[in-house]
C-alpha cells in the first residue's frame, strides 16, 4: 500500500481547522470544570448534608454513566426545556461537566494528603477553614495532583473525540468528512492521529515542568505550615 503524501498538503488545511477547534473546546472545558471541580471537591468534604449530598451526586452520575451518552442527554434533552445552543457549546458544557466530577475526585484526594495537622494549626493562630484552605492547604495540594491532572486533561481531549456525534466539527469529524471525499482513510487517519498525539505530547511536557516548579513550591509552603505549626503549639 503506497501513501499519497499530496492528500496531507491538500487536506491538511481542513483538519488543522477542526485541530483549532478542538483545542478550543478542550480549554473552554478545562476552564469551567477545574473551578466546578474544586467546588464539588469542598462540596464533598462539607459538614453540612445538602452540599454533601449534592456533590456527591453530581460526581457519582457523571463518573458512572458513558460520556457519549451524556454529550446526547446535553443535546437531546435540553432542547425539550427551551435551551438551545449550538453543537459546539453543548459539546464543551457535556466535556467540562464530565471532566469535573474527575478532577473534583483527583482535587479531593490531594487535599486529604495534606497532613490535617496543618489545618488545624492554621486555625490556632486564626485563620478561618477557607484561610486555611486558600493559603495552606491548597498550594500544597498543587504538586499531589499534577500527575493526576495531566492524565485527566489528556483524557479529555480524546474524549473530545465523541463530540463528532453531534454534529461538532472538531478533529474527528474533520477527519471523516474528509474521508467520505477521497475515501483515503489509511492517509487522513494518520494525520488526525499525529495531530492528537502531538498535542497530548505538548502539554505533557509543559505539566511535567510545571511539576517540578510546584515540588519547589510546596517544599517552601510546608516550611510556612511548620512555623505555623510551633506558633500554634506556642500559644
Amino acid at each position: 500500500m503506497t501513501i499519497d503524501f499530496s492528500i496531507f498538503v491538500e487536506y491538511g488545511p481542513r483538519l488543522l481547522m477542526g485541530f483549532w477547534l478542538t483545542i478550543k473546546i478542550v480549554i473552554a472545558a478545562i476552564i469551567l470544570g477545574m473551578p466546578w471541580g474544586l467546588v464539588l471537591a469542598l462540596g464533598r468534604r462539607s459538614r453540612f448534608l445538602i452540599p454533601r449530598l449534592a456533590a456527591t451526586s453530581f460526581v457519582e452520575i457523571f463518573r458512572n454513566t458513558p460520556f457519549i451518552i451524556q454529550v446526547f442527554l446535553f443535546y437531546y434533552v435540553l432542547p425539550f426545556y427551551g435551551i438551545r445552543f449550538p453543537a459546539e457549546y453543548v459539546g464543551t458544557l457535556a466535556l467540562a461537566a464530565f471532566g469535573s466530577a474527575y478532577f473534583s475526585e483527583i482535587i479531593r484526594g490531594g487535599i486529604d494528603a495534606v497532613s490535617k495537622g496543618q489545618l488545624e494549626s492554621a486555625r490556632a493562630i486564626g485563620m478561618s477553614d477557607w484561610q486555611a484552605m486558600k493559603n495552606i492547604v491548597l498550594p500544597q495540594t498543587l504538586s499531589i495532583i499534577l500527575p493526576p491532572l495531566t492524565n485527566q486533561t489528556l483524557s479529555l481531549i480524546k474524549e473530545s473525540a465523541i463530540l463528532s456525534t453531534i454534529t461538532v466539527h472538531e478533529l474527528t469529524m474533520s477527519g471523516m468528512r474528509v474521508q467520505g471525499e477521497i475515501f483515503r482513510p489509511f492517509e487522513v487517519f494518520i494525520m488526525v492521529a499525529l495531530l492528537y498525539w502531538g498535542l497530548n505530547e505538548t502539554i505533557a511536557i509543559l505539566m511535567r515542568k510545571l511539576e517540578k516548579w510546584s515540588k519547589k513550591g510546596r517544599i517552601s509552603n510546608q516550611d510556612s505550615a511548620e512555623t505555623l505549626r510551633k506558633e500554634g503549639a506556642e500559644r
